[in-house]
């Protein structure tokens, strides 16, 4: 059976497994995001929407120990086991899948989720020394907050790139969706002290976080987190809110699309240094501006680049937030001229 789209819950071929006991090594099951699955076994021609990373989850049959309330993987979720937002991850086994990536074409990185639980670093130590036997491919993952040594561990193991997720703009947000509210051992300052010990350990350009758009902030919030983020050294994808069944946040609709592309913009200008962090303010309405001639900021973004996806290079995460008839918060490719124009008016910065 071959994925109708990345985000085509039902499709994928199935290489499953019954599972080893949490935590046990070595790994044998891992879940691949369809899109990757059907890009491994069935190839790049059978992907309506390539993958450019090979996207990884650990696998374990309870849940995450976290509980953030907009996560499917999350403990307290009635959502399937499969999802990871509104994507499907298939049970796979590993040496299927290790057999068959080096000859898979169209990825530029591999990336792992990992659950939270109490042997995690172990199994990913082991994932990447397996991934890293088989493939020279650039490694990221996507963990929570661990200790220095252990980071030092998976870096040895052949990490390039590490994220840890604060995905709130504002501790009082991060507290209502991650943290205490959530009955989670997650706290703000755990998480700024994580991305602190990473940056030691990966150096900066090699560490990540997330910024979900759509939790509560408000734009100033959000542009103080990227100014924030982009004095530490640290690097931000973003996200769109992603309502998915089954999650504390089910209900909660995506965020405005022009006040994502705002801050997108703001994004692009600041990870790029393209003006300085002042030249990006809130105006009397409370939305994001930038201090330049609108015709300067349209050849700024006259690329397109700011509204593909963000994160890791070689991500691009088709369809995670969006349904394939749009609208496309991040687009996963280059966007046409007509795309590009769309965007740029979406704004409404110019």
């Amino acid at each position: 059976m071959r994925a109708t789209s990345e985000g085509d819950s039902s499709g994928g071929r199935r290489h499953s497994h019954v599972g080893n006991s949490t935590g046990d090594l070595p790994v044998r099951v891992v879940r691949l995001s369809v899109g990757t699955l059907t890009q491994i076994f069935d190839g790049v021609e059978h992907v309506p929407v390539r993958c450019t990373t090979a996207y990884l989850m650990t696998y374990r049959r309870a849940k995450c120990t976290a509980n953030c309330a907009f996560c499917p993987q999350a403990r307290e979720s009635n959502s399937s086991a499969d999802l990871l937002s509104r994507i499907s991850w298939p049970e796979t086994d590993l040496e299927s899948a290790l057999d068959a990536l080096p000859e898979a074409e169209g990825f530029e990185r591999v990336c792992i989720q990992c659950l939270n639980y109490p042997r995690v670093v172990e199994d990913v130590v082991y994932l990447v020394q397996r991934i890293r036997s088989v493939t020279d491919l650039p490694i990221s993952i996507a963990i929570g907050p661990i200790s220095e040594q252990q980071m030092e561990r998976l870096r040895t193991a052949g990490v390039n790139n590490i994220g840890i997720a604060l995905d709130a703009a504002t501790p009082e947000i991060f507290d209502k969706v991650k943290g205490r509210e959530r009955r989670s051992s997650y706290t703000w300052e755990k998480h700024i002290s994580a991305l602190r010990t990473a940056l030691r350990v990966f150096g900066k350009g090699h560490v990540t976080t997330h910024l979900i758009i759509g939790l509560g902030e408000s734009e100033s919030e959000a542009l103080c987190f990227l100014k924030q983020m982009g004095r530490m050294g640290v690097t931000v994808g973003l996200f769109a809110m992603t309502g998915v069944k089954g999650t504390a946040l089910e209900d909660m609709p995506p965020p405005p699309l022009p006040v994502y592309r705002r801050v997108q913009v703001a994004r692009y200008i600041l990870a790029n240094n393209i003006l300085l962090p002042e030249q990006l303010y809130i105006n009397e309405r409370g939305t994001i501006a930038v201090d330049i001639a609108p015709e300067k900021l349209r050849e700024i973004l006259a690329t397109g680049e700011a509204f593909q996806t963000s994160g890791c290079k070689g991500c691009n995460r088709p369809l995670y937030n969006e349904r394939p008839s749009g609208p496309l918060y991040n687009y996963h490719r280059p966007l046409t001229q007509e795309e590009i124009e769309q965007a740029i008016r979406e704004t409404e910065l110019v």
